[in-house]
């Protein structure tokens, strides 16, 4: 999708859509008489009002535009960023099923001028809601069908300053919502095109657009072996497709890297302790964790944030055969800790238990953050509209929290009590992969990150659940149902507006 800014509503767009606060009376008198006189009569008819979120469509004889959308944006003060990320995704939706492919808009502008509002994050989410919106996952659609669904070409923006911190900030928003649309096009994929080969071979395409600043390591299944990561290679056993550890070094500044750590398990079957129907039929989406991993490191090529970051990406698939780890065996860990398998279907936290520790040992990163689509538990604690995160350090959880209010990709903290420090536990073994206490499911989200934090010993640590934020089951406003690519937004604005 192309952006335009200009000085102008431009007169070459197919649609206009115009913002209309509560406390506004003009109703754009002063562009034309004749759209004013309709806005008024509409009032007064109640066939719209000015509250947020709602939309009124017309088709003005004396302007050019083959349709005119009216578009509510409630009282001045209430607008937010994020409100504004919804107006203009509800708009992007309302063109689209119009079957109309461009418009022009005064509401960033509008927006930009409340008081208080940041012009540079304003900037930022309207190329977020513009792009994130617009996206669509169309690889296997006919032609047919894709004539039916066609996307925006071209938004037209009313904007005059074209150095403003509004402008920046549209940039940074583009390069985050393309980067996010990656990870959305990768989770969309079906399983039996996204395997560990195959998202080797997207790094190192991501890789080669960067080759002075990015460098990819992969350790294919002998090197595991030889490391001694048998929780990892417990969980791919029963598959067909290698294992693999991909290390993806970005180096934007000096220091020690902050590593990134991506469940990115490719199919869950769920092994022995089956998935069920209802449940199994999106398990494709297992591998969000990692694929947000790759999305931010783009980001963060992209933009040129000056600082070291290490993705690390463990990739294998849950599959069920003669060779498939059952309930009941035994593993060793890379840090050489033994762990019962008590259900394979828990068996994110294995995959991420080697990469965690493999990376604070060869890599000793000032900070680390995983993210993982790894519990049910989070999706029932929090839904689909924020992940979780979970850890012993409060400044950072405030930080992540932060930055996931500002990018819309919230994030939201249970706590990790000593209370819970033993839950994990194992009877025969150091642990055990699912908790012995209680009736083993107290607290899912929260035990499956202490098991994880046995595998971090000295680096600042957090864990993002995004089981329930990574692939939405209803409808959004900028987002559709369906994968999000949770984890790019939040990370990069945590690296651009953050002090690590």
């Amino acid at each position: 999708m192309k952006l335009i800014l200009q000085p102008k509503l431009d007169p070459n767009q197919e649609v206009l859509v115009l913002g209309i606060f509560e406390e506004d009376k003009d109703y754009y008198k002063s562009y034309n008489l004749d759209l004013s006189k309709e806005i008024a009569e509409a009032f007064k008819r109640k066939l719209f009002s000015s509250e947020f979120g709602t939309f009124y469509s017309t088709k003005i004889s004396s302007l050019p535009f083959q349709k005119v959308i009216l578009a509510g944006l409630g009282k001045e003060k209430d607008l937010s960023i994020e409100q504004l990320r919804n107006i203009l995704g509800k708009s992007v939706k309302q063109i689209r099923s119009s079957k109309f492919t461009s418009f022009t808009t005064n509401i960033p502008k509008l927006a930009a001028a409340v008081k208080g509002l940041n012009e540079e994050m304003a900037g930022r989410a309207v190329a977020e809601a513009l792009l994130l919106a617009n996206y669509s996952f169309s690889k296997y659609l006919s032609k047919d069908r894709l004539d039916k669904n066609k996307p925006l070409i071209e938004v037209s923006l009313l904007w005059e300053n074209m150095k403003s911190p509004f402008t920046a900030g549209l940039k940074t928003g583009r390069v985050i919502a393309e980067a996010t649309n990656l990870v959305r096009e990768l989770v969309e994929d079906s399983a039996n095109v996204i395997n560990s080969t195959y998202l080797e071979k997207v790094v190192k395409e991501v890789a080669a657009k960067h080759n002075s600043k990015i460098k990819v390591k992969v350790l294919e299944e002998a090197e595991l072996k030889k490391l001694g990561m048998g929780s990892l290679l417990g969980v791919n056993a029963g598959s067909e497709n290698p294992p693999k550890l991909i290390l993806i070094e970005y180096n934007g500044g000096s220091g020690k890297p902050i590593a990134l750590v991506g469940k990115g398990i490719t199919f869950d079957s769920g092994g022995y302790n089956l998935k069920p129907t209802k449940y199994i039929e999106d398990m494709k989406t297992d591998m969000a964790g990692a694929a947000a991993v790759l999305g931010t490191i783009k980001v963060a090529a992209e933009l040129g944030i000056k600082k070291n970051l290490l993705g690390v990406m463990p990739l294998c698939e849950n599959m069920v055969s003669g060779h498939a780890q059952r309930p009941g065996d035994i593993v060793k860990a890379y840090n050489g800790k033994t762990i019962e398998i008590g259900n394979t279907d828990a068996e994110g936290r294995l995959i991420l238990a080697d990469a965690l520790a493999y990376t604070e040992d060869k890599y000793q990163p000032a900070v680390m953050i995983d993210l993982a689509t790894l519990t049910g538990a989070c999706v029932v604690a929090l839904g689909y509209y924020a992940a979780a995160v979970i850890s012993k350090d409060e400044k950072l959880v405030e930080d992540l929290r932060t930055a996931g209010m500002a990018s819309g990709d919230r994030v939201w903290p249970l706590p990790l009590f000593d209370d819970f420090q033993n839950w994990m536990d194992g009877t025969i073994t150091d642990l055990n992969n699912i908790s012995q206490k209680g009736k083993g499911y107290e607290a899912g989200s929260i035990t499956a990150a202490v098991f994880l934090n046995k595998f971090v010993e000295r680096t600042t640590w957090a864990h993002l659940d995004i089981a329930g934020s990574a692939y939405w089951g209803v409808e959004g406003d900028y987002l559709q149902k369906g994968a999000t690519g949770s984890g790019v937004r939040v990370l990069s604005y945590w690296l651009l507006d953050n002090q690590i």
